[in-house]
């Protein structure tokens, strides 16, 4: 989905953005535009269990975060970036999912455009 993601939403109005990504983290202006940068964690999941011929517990755990970076050129989206990434588990891009989700969902659903 990330990766679709970088293509699918570019041209997105900055408006439409703020609607299905929330409101960012951080603003960062450059000569080059303006950067909107989204921090989150995937949610931790875990397995744990003992063993009943053993005393010692058993716990696997999973967890990830991603920041994801819009770079917007007057006001629209030109460019995202994904870093500080950690895998979840096995779910790939799981971390950096919850930030384009919404956005998705939207763009497919025709509520968002980005021409």
């Amino acid at each position: 989905m990330v990766n679709q993601a970088r293509q699918s939403l570019v041209g997105l109005p900055a408006d439409d953005l703020r609607l299905c990504a929330g409101i960012p983290d951080r603003e960062a202006e450059s000569p080059g535009g303006t950067f909107w940068t989204y921090d989150r964690g995937a949610p931790a999941s875990a397995l744990s269990g003992g063993l009943p011929w053993v005393d010692v517990g058993v716990s696997i755990s999973g967890s990830g975060e991603c920041r994801t970076t819009f770079h917007l050129v007057e006001g629209r989206v030109r460019r995202i970036g994904y870093s500080a990434a950690r895998e979840a588990g096995v779910m790939t891009d799981a971390a950096c999912a919850p930030v384009v989700r919404g956005c998705m969902r939207m763009l497919r659903e025709g509520a968002i455009a980005t021409r």
